[in-house]
């Protein structure tokens, strides 16, 4: 009886464990997806292609600053 309860609190500490890791990684990427963009691409944000700026000038600065 005791094993099996041990086991049930085993399986409960590894879902958790899943589910952070998961909230994590969701967390991260969708923080870091903006400057993924910018360095794609610079015509995503409307800036033309003649224009020589760097990323942090011609993307990042149309998004917010992350602290």
């Amino acid at each position: 009886m005791r094993q099996h309860m041990l086991n049930g609190w085993l399986v409960a500490a590894l879902v958790a464990l899943v589910y952070l890791l998961g909230i994590t990684a969701y967390l991260e990427v969708t923080k870091d997806l903006p400057r993924v963009a910018c360095m794609r691409d610079l015509k995503a944000v409307g800036k033309t292609a003649g224009r020589v700026q760097s990323c942090s000038t011609a993307c990042c600065d149309t998004t917010a600053p992350s602290a």
